[in-house]
């Protein structure tokens, strides 16, 4: 059951460790990987998988979950295994890049 998404001023935001990057989820369904198709392409990691990961919003919250990448996906340096309910200052680690939530 998916409920509605959270007010626009309330939307999170992944930012990217190294670069800065700040990525508005301003979508129920974020998809990361190296492929064209996903709502955030990192190309330039070779340890992530075409379609790596995906952030969604479901039950009032929002989740994370692994798409059977190949090198798995961590939070706060926890490799989760099904999908993982996320909190402001969650870090994700996908292949060697890393997401803070805010």
């Amino acid at each position: 059951m998916t409920s509605n998404p959270p007010q626009t001023s309330r939307l999170p935001v992944l930012v990217h460790l190294t670069t800065g990057e700040r990525i508005e989820l301003a979508s129920q369904n974020v998809t990361i990987g190296r492929a064209d198709d996903n709502s955030v392409v990192i190309a330039i990691d070779p340890y992530i998988s075409a379609h790596h990961a995906r952030v969604y919003w479901e039950q009032g919250r929002w989740w994370l979950e692994d798409l059977n990448s190949s090198n798995g996906t961590t939070v706060n340096e926890q490799l989760i295994s099904g999908p993982w309910q996320l909190s402001p200052h969650d870090v994700i680690k996908v292949g060697r890049t890393l997401f803070r939530i805010e």
